[in-house]
């Protein structure tokens, strides 16, 4: 072990004079973090809204003040028929098109039912998505307060059954907690799979390898040498984002510490051996990257982050089995 801890001295003498990459291990936990947290969201605000309005009435009214006062919609034009309307969905200057028809407030008191038209853009088929189930909960929301109260009084005398959803892992649903586990495994797994593969073709390049080829060290010592101080690079950061998630984000950690970094010891293994593969089998360091970086790309488009691994085709579900990278649905604190 001796020989061992030389090979982790001159690594990290070799760490301690790249100036440029030691700042960016010390600070690019914190900065990605910080930043990824608050972008890689999918909750959409301030859509855009224009309304027709054919009925004038408190009732159409009060539909279009629970649209406007949300955070999930701005008001931003009212027009007098749906042609006019359907130029801004082309034009691309509305994300949703509120069409409230005549005589929604009398068909809202006689039939106790009532219609509106929501047209979205669907340029964007997530946007679409996100602005069309907002809408369809405030619609319904207004539905369940418009309700006269003779039917609710007739409808509660019955009795039913009311479904009332429980989150065991995110009870609030805030959007942070579910998304900040994953992305500092994300983040970890990136930074330490990049120095990983960078390591070894650096020596070759700068020749020190031969002196490693006619050095006294076993294989066994080699890999130690090169693997260890980039695992306790990943146990840094990891350090770092549970620090930042619990006391910036506020998420909550329940369970055992111990137990998480007793996996994650076991799972960095696997990014770290990736890059020194990639590393061993590279002749410059351009190349490695070009490799490092296609794999990268596979296993983050296989993850699960930004399409449900549920909704992918089937040989992709399999060959997901495969894949080590973790995402936010995996990673829960």
């Amino acid at each position: 072990m001796r020989t061992v801890w030389f090979l982790l001295e001159k690594e990290f003498h070799q760490l301690r004079r790249n100036r440029t990459l030691l700042l960016l291990l010390l600070l690019a936990p914190v900065v990605q973090l910080l930043v990824l947290a608050n972008a890689a969201n999918y909750e959409i605000r301030n859509l855009n809204l224009v309304v027709v309005n054919h009925d004038h009435s408190p009732a159409a009214q009060r539909l279009i003040d629970k649209f406007q006062y949300t955070p999930y919609f701005r008001l931003v034009a009212v027009r007098a028929s749906v042609r006019e309307a359907e130029q801004d969905l082309l034009r691309d200057r509305a994300d949703l098109v509120l069409v409230v028809p005549r005589h929604f407030e009398r068909a809202l008191v006689r039939e106790r039912r009532a219609g509106v038209q929501l047209l979205v853009n669907a340029l964007n088929s997530v946007k679409a998505g996100l602005a069309g189930s907002y809408a369809a909960s405030i619609v319904q929301a207004y539905q369940d307060e418009a309700r006269p109260a003779t039917v609710q009084a007739a409808l509660a005398g019955r009795g039913g059954l009311e479904v009332v959803p429980a989150y065991w892992y995110n009870p609030h649903l805030n959007y942070k907690t579910l998304m900040v586990p994953g992305l500092i495994y994300q983040i970890m797994t990136l930074i330490v799979m990049f120095l990983a593969t960078l390591n070894i073709v650096r020596e070759k390049e700068l020749g020190t390898i031969e002196q490693l080829n006619v050095t006294p060290i076993r294989k066994w010592q080699f890999m130690l040498g090169k693997l260890l101080p980039f695992w306790l690079v990943g146990f840094y950061q990891l350090s770092v984002g549970l620090l930042l998630a619990r006391f910036v984000f506020q998420v909550p950690l329940v369970g055992s510490l111990p137990l998480l970094y007793a996996i994650t010891a076991l799972y960095l293994t696997v990014p770290l051996g990736m890059g020194l593969l990639i590393s061993a089998s590279s002749q410059t360091q351009q190349q490695a990257l070009f490799v490092a970086f296609f794999f990268l790309i596979i296993f983050v488009l296989l993850s699960g982050l930004f399409t449900p691994i549920e909704y992918m085709p089937a040989w992709a579900q399999a060959l997901d089995r495969l894949n080590p990278w973790p995402t936010s649905s995996r990673c829960r604190v």
